[in-house]
């Protein structure tokens, strides 16, 4: 990126004397995709062939935005596509009003939400067994995923070398009461667990799945200035970054200042802190905040700092999607896993590197608007999201097995972590942590500590709920409008939502987005026919209910239907005594 700042002002000069016509270069956004694609090792430069050549655009695109012509619509697009928070420039609000999309892009080859299989005919209790067999510990206390990709079979060693050169799992999904990973001996992993209001849609365990999210820092974040382990130093690492992603204070035990040379509380004075408080843009004057321990003496150039929006480079998420179980009439998380996902940050944006990269998107796509997303890949390492991350993944094989997966299948992640207007650094989950002080374990724990039981409906900017105001745009319980046990909890005859539901769900999530016993069965039948057919390629998503309302083909530049973008609900940080 530095390079091509430097040609272009090299460009400037020479254009300050005589010189004989300049011959045409490369566009400005050519530049940049070389740029880019230079900063990936090697391994990822490869465009793998792909069945989908638009694997990136999930199948929630492809909903039916309305019913009849003039009739009601359906704007589940607003939660992905919108006007963005800085550092996040890729503004696509629009695209919940107009299908702007590649020719190639407007079938629809998710062929599993059109015409789902038919699901499998198990009995009640051979289901709940297989959903409670863990595919990820074996009954050693093994992790049967690395135990197998010690030795990777031919299928999985896309170099031959005899090696996996992606990543191996190591998390024990074994966590304290802090929400610390440990492996059997007590050592802690790195990764800690968090909770968080899961996205809204199809991202709720009654369309589907229940998943968990860890985080993990690198080494330097973990140790002190000697090179110790330091727990201590972690969790004040873990507050920094939750404090500048969140864009909201994070309290603290009191902490000495002096002892660490650095003013958490943003008062100008080193002293005693009690919050680590979210300023942006740093005030004029005083020295900017930085992480502690060992990772103060980084590189800030190539590791990053504390800024509102970006984590720092070789953050690390793991997040598994899980069957459900159902004990005592109550559904939980199951210990069979569907997925493991995994991503980790590669390189360090700016907010100027990260504008620079949106607006030469834009430019290419208003002088090609038929060319495909550009995927870079390895077969073992995984998919580059193009802002800077990795991301990878394992999948469940006709077996029960975890496996890795194909190139296809991951690319299927990157279009939502890879550009749209709702993320935050590429990702969703940490920016919708629950808030400290107004949690349990301050949001730091594991989902099987304590379930969704309980937990308030988040809100937006306006004070409304925003499950509620999903509803209300989405006029279902999920983005095909075919979850019927939503539809006939929340929604009246005529559309409207009911008063008393909404009330609840105020208190109470858990009343929306945690199915009945009934349905969680039925979700799991489901996707155990698509574990059968192993074809994730023609997608993954669960359908269970009403016949999906699925476009089989999109309109090009078509309008959807919807009269217009739907705000986004970010939240403002309140004032503090700090700014």
């Amino acid at each position: 990126m530095a390079g091509l700042l430097l040609a272009g002002a090299a460009g400037v000069l020479r254009e300050k004397t005589p010189a004989a016509p300049p011959v045409p270069g490369p566009s400005p956004v050519a530049r940049m995709r070389v740029a880019l694609e230079a900063s990936s090792p090697k391994h990822f430069r490869e465009r793998p062939p792909l069945f989908n050549p638009a694997a990136y655009l999930p199948a929630q695109c492809y909903a039916a935005t309305t019913e009849t012509p003039g009739g009601r619509t359906r704007n589940g697009c607003f939660a992905c596509h919108q006007t963005p928070r800085s550092p996040n420039a890729v503004d696509d609000a629009e695209a919940q009003t107009l299908l702007s999309v590649a020719r190639a892009a407007t079938e629809n080859h998710w062929t599993n939400v059109l015409r789902p299989p038919p699901p499998s005919e198990l009995p009640e209790a051979e289901v709940l067994a297989w959903v409670r067999t863990s595919n990820y510990v074996d009954a050693r206390g093994g992790l049967r995923l690395a135990e197998a990709l010690a030795n990777p079979p031919a299928a999985w060693d896309g170099n031959g070398d005899g090696r996996w050169d992606g990543y191996t799992p190591d998390c024990w999904f074994s966590t304290d009461e802090e929400g610390f990973d440990r492996s059997p001996d007590g050592a802690l992993t790195g990764w800690r667990a968090f909770a968080y209001a899961p996205f809204p849609g199809m991202f709720w365990p009654t369309n589907g799945s229940a998943g968990d999210v860890f985080i993990r820092l690198p080494e330097a974040f973990r140790r002190d200035g000697a090179g110790r382990e330091s727990q201590a130093l972690y969790r004040l690492n873990l507050a920094i970054v939750e404090a500048y992603i969140r864009r909201e204070d994070v309290p603290l035990p009191p902490t000495d200042e002096r002892e660490l040379d650095v003013d958490l509380d943003g008062d100008g004075v080193l002293g005693t802190a009690t919050r680590v408080a979210f300023v942006w843009p740093p005030k004029p004057g005083r020295p900017p905040l930085h992480y502690v321990g060992r990772a103060a003496r980084l590189d800030r150039t190539k590791e990053g700092w504390p800024a509102a929006g970006l984590f720092p480079r070789g953050t690390e998420f793991l997040h598994s999607l899980r069957y459900l179980d159902v004990e005592g009439g109550q559904v939980r998380m199951a210990a069979r896993m569907k997925e493991l996902r995994y991503m980790r940050k590669l390189h360090w944006r700016t907010y100027s590197d990260l504008q620079l990269a949106a607006e030469a998107e834009v430019r290419e796509k208003v002088k090609h608007p038929d060319k495909l997303k550009t995927v870079l890949a390895d077969v073992e390492r995984g998919v580059t999201t193009g802002t800077g991350w990795l991301m990878q993944g394992f999948i469940e094989a006709e077996d029960g097995a975890l496996r890795p997966q194909n190139v296809e299948e991951t690319t299927a992640c990157i279009g939502c972590h890879g550009g749209v207007g709702a993320n935050t650094d590429s990702t969703f989950s940490f920016a919708r942590k629950l808030a400290p002080g107004a949690a349990h374990q301050d949001g730091w724990y594991h989902w099987g500590a304590r379930g969704l039981k309980g937990i308030p409906e988040p809100r937006r900017a306006d004070g409304r709920g925003e499950y509620a105001h999903w509803l209300e745009q989405v006029g279902g319980g999920d983005d095909y409008g075919s979850n019927d046990e939503v539809q006939a909890r929340f929604f009246r005859g005529d559309g409207t939502l009911k008063p008393d539901a909404v009330k609840a769900l105020t208190r109470d999530i858990s009343t929306l987005i945690v199915p009945s016993p009934r349905r969680a069965l039925q979700l799991d039948r489901a996707y155990l026919a698509l574990v059968k057919a192993q074809r994730f390629e023609r997608g993954r998503d669960v359908v269970v209910g009403a016949p999906p309302k699925v476009n089989a083909r999109l309109e090009q530049d078509g309008e959807t239907g919807i009269p217009e973008a739907v705000a986004p609900g970010w939240l403002v940080p309140p004032k503090t005594a700090a700014r």
